[in-house]
């Protein structure tokens, strides 16, 4: 595509996604759900003002808004900070994670008798969108228990997901007869994955952490914003890159790379590599979910029947059940057990990538199928679980729009620091 005509299309996107989230906030709706109904309204699936090839071109800006997002979410990972509840998050996750496939997986089966379907749905339907939830909390400026849990909870998710999905994607094209990798296979390839991901992300990183100890401190305090950004989106960019090109993760490379970095920075670094981020942002963020509302089609809910309804109902089950059992099992507060599930329900990006996963190994009309059900689900997740999401956050109390804080998870204070030594 001409890259002038590309340009085109992005001021479309961009300025009708602005307009449709300020009329949602009106109506005190996320303005990500209004940026997501103006990506189906102008879609190539409604008035086709963008084209099938104009969205595919787009794409790589939604692949570089997740790897900002992911990146974000590594950096609120601040290893003092999880000392205290590290292993309660590990083990809520690993719970919701295993409780929804199990559910997803025992319900379409017993409905349906489709072993290959029963077992691609619980694959996907473990993975949690983490865009919809960063750009809440950013929005809402949220702060307490239920944003200190949700936001790791969404992180490590995609470990857990990404060795879930391995596993019951090749068990669901072997009972279809076709050709594919063992179990074993599958599980090592998860693992190499997840392994790679993490690693090149540890070591970029650290990169990114030398260069700012030697470099970046050692700048005027206004040159320092200019050099966090530019090094941090350089780094951002390079790990999609790295992640498209040897199919890794697009989501834990940029992950862990804020992880490492954030805990080898001060704080005053942090605070302003932070603001950069949150004010450079905005746009791409406009841009990302209206991209998303382009891949959605409401023709796919008419396709895809009961199946998607009773998929639907199933993830939702097994999400919050899931996360409420965790959260009882590690004896966490009243308020993680109550809206922690919900909290989960947001499905895009990850969820996508699976699906172009298996639609490549199915038949014709299994992917067909698969397609309607999953896309109807994201369709349902992406307009209902933004909103849901911050009904959460206000009735947990955390919601802080009135006050101006840097970050919604702040770094303790220094008596605070004191205490957890």
């Amino acid at each position: 595509m001409d890259a002038y005509l590309l340009l085109l299309y992005l001021s479309l996107v961009l300025f009708i996604g602005f307009i449709f989230g300020k009329i949602a906030e009106r109506f005190n709706i996320p303005d990500i759900t209004g940026y997501i109904l103006a990506g189906l309204l102008i879609g190539p699936n409604a008035l086709g003002l963008i084209s099938h090839e104009a969205q595919e071109s787009l794409s790589v800006i939604s692949n570089i808004v997740l790897g900002i997002i992911a990146y974000q979410i590594g950096t609120e990972l601040w290893i003092p900070k999880l000392r205290k509840s590290g292993r309660n998050i590990v083990i809520i996750t690993f719970v919701q994670a295993a409780v929804t496939a199990v559910i997803t997986f025992v319900g379409i089966h017993l409905l349906f008798g489709k072993l290959w379907l029963s077992l691609s749905l619980a694959a996907i339907a473990v993975a949690t969108a983490p865009a919809p939830i960063m750009a809440i909390v950013r929005k809402l400026k949220s702060k307490g228990p239920l944003t200190d849990h949700v936001i790791p909870i969404v992180g490590l998710d995609d470990i857990f997901g990404v060795i879930i999905f391995g596993l019951l994607s090749s068990i669901a094209v072997n009972s279809l007869g076709a050709e594919s990798i063992s179990l074993m296979s599958a599980f090592l390839h998860s693992v190499v994955e997840v392994v790679a991901s993490i690693g090149i992300g540890l070591l970029l990183g650290l990169i990114l952490g030398l260069s700012s100890s030697l470099f970046i401190t050692k700048l005027h305090k206004k040159d320092r914003y200019i050099a966090y950004l530019t090094l941090i989106m350089s780094f951002i960019m390079s790990s999609v890159w790295i992640a498209h090109t040897y199919h890794l993760s697009t989501i834990l490379i940029p992950i862990t790379m804020g992880m490492t970095f954030t805990n080898i920075i001060g704080k005053e670094s942090f605070k302003i590599q932070t603001a950069a981020l949150n004010n450079f942002g905005g746009p791409f963020i406009i841009l990302f979910f209206t991209i998303a509302g382009l891949e959605l089609s409401v023709g796919v809910l008419s396709q895809a029947g009961i199946i998607a309804a009773v998929y639907i109902l199933l993830r939702i089950i097994g999400k919050t059940g899931g996360a409420y059992l965790g959260a009882t099992v590690t004896d966490s507060p009243k308020v993680i057990k109550k809206h922690l599930g919900v909290s989960l329900l947001p499905q895009a990006g990850v969820s996508i990538g699976m699906l172009i996963s298996l639609s490549t190994q199915l038949p014709k009309a299994e992917t067909v199928l698969l397609q309607a059900v999953v896309l109807s689900s994201i369709l349902f997740f992406e307009l209902i679980g933004p909103y849901v999401f911050k009904r959460a956050l206000e009735n947990a109390g955390e919601s802080r729009l009135s006050i101006d804080l840097q970050r919604p998870s702040d770094r303790p204070t220094q008596e605070m620091v004191t205490e957890i030594i």
